[in-house]
């Protein structure tokens, strides 16, 4: 019954805000600044370059490497058949680790681009060497501004067109990176259409788009994102606890008569929910380096600490709503070690 009623509220929010959520998913983006603002990148975007997936030029068959006899009367030591491989692998560390400037990032960026360009669509003009999956990863790792992005968004129809698909694991990677260069409703457009953009939703990738709007933008944006769990086939809101915390988060905060509402429909959805997740306590100082296996229902770190999060300001609202501390939120926290649970008389 909870439920039903926690969907019918949330179609209530939803519905008055249908027309201009309509509007953010298919309007077309405005242009920024050429000169994107300073952002702090996390270790998955930092300067640190992947490996490069844009084939060199082609170089001649190595020679078999000569035998101990030869190598022998030539007076030299014969190499060890390893030592090839080590090389190589301490080669492509190197090439991983290496450090980009910013300029040498847009020039990579370019570069991976016009590689890019002429190998997509249904008839490409240029076929070999071909385009590998997760040169898709490269660009979206490269990428310092939104423009850069949309740079990006807009060759994934002809990508498609080549024969190809998305996975979820790029589909993560790119919501993330929108929320890391502060353009998370680009992000919005391109899964609010997927017969022109065809990158798919999964669940982490729905929770990370709620996380970049739920704080910083308005409620209608986030019930827009909310709406595309239906699409995509996804668990509803209410019945996944990280996504139901965002939106009851955001609707306390932005405190309106329909929000408000949402929110306290949601909370014993969330209540329910806690009670299948078994909270996580951080681990003591000698057991830091133990390496345990996460129990069933148990979440990512990332996850943890939004839910960590949410829960703190939902449990905040209700308190200055009521006057009373909710016991089974409260307990769930303090079990997970959000909280210091009060010393037992």
């Amino acid at each position: 019954m909870a439920s039903f009623v926690a969907h019918r509220a949330a179609l209530s929010l939803r519905s008055s805000y249908v027309v201009y959520s309509r509007r953010a998913i298919h309007s077309t983006p405005t242009v920024l600044k050429k000169k994107a603002a300073a952002v702090e990148i996390e270790d998955l975007f930092s300067d640190e370059v992947v490996e490069d997936l844009i084939p060199s030029e082609p170089v001649t068959r190595n020679k078999p490497a000569p035998s101990a006899d030869v190598a022998k009367a030539a007076g030299k030591p014969a190499p060890e058949a390893s030592s090839s491989k080590a090389s190589s692998v301490v080669k492509a560390k190197a090439t991983k680790s290496r450090k980009l400037s910013e300029e040498d990032r847009v020039a990579r960026f370019n570069q991976t681009l016009e590689f890019v360009t002429p190998r997509l669509g249904r008839n490409p003009t240029i076929k070999m060497p071909m385009v590998r999956n997760s040169i898709w990863a490269q660009l979206v790792q490269l990428a310092m501004t939104k423009q850069q992005l949309e740079t990006i968004t807009g060759m994934f129809s002809r990508w498609v067109e080549s024969g190809h698909k998305f996975d979820n694991s790029f589909s993560e990677l790119f919501v993330r990176r929108c929320e890391e260069l502060k353009c998370p409703l680009l992000a919005l457009k391109v899964y609010g259409d997927f017969a022109k953009y065809s990158l798919p939703l999964s669940l982490p990738a729905a929770r990370q788009l709620l996380h970049s709007l739920h704080r910083e933008h308005p409620i209608e944006t986030v019930m827009t994102a909310t709406s595309l769990y239906d699409v995509y086939n996804l668990p509803s809101v209410s019945e996944d606890l990280v996504s139901a915390s965002l939106v009851a988060s955001a609707c306390f905060k932005h405190n309106t008569k329909d929000s408000l509402t949402v929110a306290n429909v949601l909370v014993p959805q969330i209540k329910t929910l806690l009670e299948d997740h078994q909270p996580q306590p951080k681990p003591a100082q000698g057991d830091a380096k133990k390496v345990s296996t996460p129990s069933p229902g148990a979440f990512s770190e990332k996850p943890s600490t939004w839910l960590k999060w949410t829960l703190k300001k939902i449990d905040q609202t209700i308190y200055s709503q009521t006057g009373k501390r909710d016991t089974a939120i409260r307990s769930w926290r303090e079990r997970s070690g959000h909280i210091i649970a009060p010393a037992s008389s």
